[in-house]
C-alpha cells in the first residue's frame, strides 16, 4: 500500500507543486484519497510526468473534460472534438508503492 499524499512533509509537497508549476501546469485538487491531480498545460504531459516521476510519483488516470463556466488560462485549455481551448486536461498521480 502506497501513502498519501499528505503524508509526505510540507517541503516536499511544497518542492512538487513548484514542480508542477515549471512544468507550466496546475495543481487542480489534492483529494482526500491521497491522490494529486494536475490540470496539464497544453503539450505539457510528458514534461509533467517526468518531472514528478522524480519525486516517486506516478500517474494512475488521464482524463478530459469540458469547461464549465470556469476560465482556466489558455496555456490550460486543450481542444476536444474539433472545438479549440474548450477542455481541461487532468492527470492524477499518486506516489509510488
Amino acid at each position: 500500500m502506497s501513502i498519501s499524499f499528505f503524508e509526505l512533509s510540507d517541503t516536499e509537497r511544497f518542492s512538487i507543486y513548484h514542480a508542477i508549476d515549471d512544468a507550466g501546469c496546475q495543481t487542480k485538487h489534492c483529494g482526500g484519497n491521497g491522490l494529486l491531480s494536475v490540470a496539464v498545460g497544453k503539450g505539457k504531459f510528458s514534461e509533467l510526468v517526468n518531472s514528478l516521476s522524480k519525486f516517486n510519483l506516478e500517474n494512475v488516470d488521464l482524463f478530459k473534460f469540458p469547461l464549465g463556466t470556469d476560465k482556466p488560462p489558455i496555456h490550460l485549455r486543450h481542444d476536444s472534438y474539433g472545438i479549440p481551448d474548450s477542455s481541461w486536461l487532468v492527470a492524477v498521480f499518486k506516489i509510488k508503492a
